[in-house]
């Protein structure tokens, strides 16, 4: 009621503003006004509210109290996440904090945070280890993005079955981990992820940024990690089923993806021998996902 009586319903009435002019101008240079044919115009998409971590206490819950009232009006908008540098000392000092405003506030709607986003030498050692755990069990973050330090977390055992129990999946970024933090190979957390049965799905972190996309990454999954087809399959589907759609949307989507699929690969069977056939089957019949 606080947060109403100072302002809170006409700072969400301008993001919505704000965000309704957005969309018109990315319909607009695609020309899909025009022709909805276009390359990129039948794409759907949602957002997810940014709060700079970076900043003071105050403002943290601000931006919080506003992204998460955004979610509830909008529903272009689906979950609100932490950005900015995880190894900046605000973001360090005022972890646990933060963690503590997302779960006053946002209870009641998905959330999704950057956590882990660390190595050895960018921070104290001890900031190594609860990142990930405090976003998951304080926070109650659906998805985790990055969780590289996971090796580093107590408990890690631990941390892991909570998180496929739950489930929470973790949204991988190799490039990003290989620029940014220097972690790539088996020194990333992916295999023991999967090992685990964590659900994990594939993210370009900031594809502007690092001028990829990804399809890089599933080369990444494949040259960096060794992943074979049903595992990038696997990772491909739980983008849907740990997506933030409502369950219409999701199993909608989820169809339309196995449909595709389908396709996909009938068209691969037709270039290829019977014998090459006969041996993508018992691949497959033998995989675990």
């Amino acid at each position: 009621m606080a947060l109403r009586a100072n302002g809170l319903d006409d700072c969400v009435t301008a993001k919505r503003d704000d965000l309704v002019a957005s969309i018109g101008k990315i319909r607009s240079e695609l020309g899909c006004d025009q022709q909805a044919t276009r390359p990129g115009c039948r794409v759907t998409f949602r957002y997810i509210a940014q709060i700079l971590r970076n900043t003071s206490p105050d403002d943290v819950f601000l931006q919080t109290a506003v992204a998460a009232a955004l979610i509830r009006a909008e529903p272009q908008v689906v979950a609100l996440n932490l950005v900015q540098s995880e190894d900046n000392l605000i973001a360090r000092s005022d972890y646990t904090r933060h963690m503590e405003i997302v779960a006053f506030l946002a209870s009641d709607v998905p959330v999704a945070l950057h956590a882990g986003e660390l190595w050895l030498g960018d921070v104290p050692p001890p900031d190594l280890t609860f990142h990930i755990r405090q976003a998951v069990e304080i926070a109650h973050a659906r998805r985790i993005g990055h969780g590289v330090a996971l090796a580093f977390e107590h408990d890690m055992d631990g941390l892991l079955a909570e998180m496929r129990t739950r489930p929470v999946v973790v949204e991988i970024n190799l490039s990003s981990n290989a620029i940014i933090l220097g972690v790539r190979g088996k020194n990333h957390p992916l295999a023991t992820y999967l090992a685990a049965g964590v659900p994990v799905v594939l993210s370009t972190d900031d594809a502007g940024v690092s001028r990829i996309n990804m399809t890089n990454e599933y080369f990444r999954a494949v040259h960096d990690q060794g992943l074979d087809y049903p595992t990038l399959k696997a990772i491909a589907r739980n983008a849907l089923i740990h997506s933030f759609l409502d369950e219409t949307q999701k199993r909608s989507e989820l169809e339309r993806f196995d449909r595709s699929y389908i396709e996909f690969e009938r068209s691969v069977a037709r270039r290829q021998s019977a014998l090459q056939n006969l041996i993508v089957l018992i691949k497959a019949a033998a995989a675990p996902f």
